[in-house]
């Protein structure tokens, strides 16, 4: 654990030390959407599947719960990646060494 705010004992002011920048955020986020984005691609596409007629009532129930369920899981994982990183990254190496690991273990 780092503390990142640095207030000196003589000064009004804390300073943020933080190296995290919105560059280590683009990185995530493009990370994640490139690793994530076809499992919820996938998973709308059960949704929409489960809308047609053409299958049978049994079939449409498994792809609407399959969908609805791959779709949850994604976005949980998307979710706890942000909140995990706003928690403990410091550095813009930090965010993106976090978010492979996580997507390692999800996998």
């Amino acid at each position: 654990l780092q503390f990142t705010w640095l207030c000196p004992r003589d000064a009004d002011v804390c300073k943020n030390t933080s190296d995290l920048t919105y560059f280590g955020w683009v990185c995530f986020s493009l990370l994640m959407f490139a690793n994530l984005g076809t499992d919820l691609i996938g998973g709308a596409k059960l949704i929409y599947n489960s809308s047609q007629a053409r299958h049978s009532f049994g079939r449409r129930i498994r792809c609407f719960f399959g969908g609805m369920g791959l779709c949850t899981i994604t976005l949980l994982a998307l979710y706890v990646s942000t909140v995990y990183n706003k928690a403990i990254a410091t550095s813009n190496t930090e965010i993106i060494v976090n978010s492979v690991i996580v997507l390692f273990v999800m996998e």
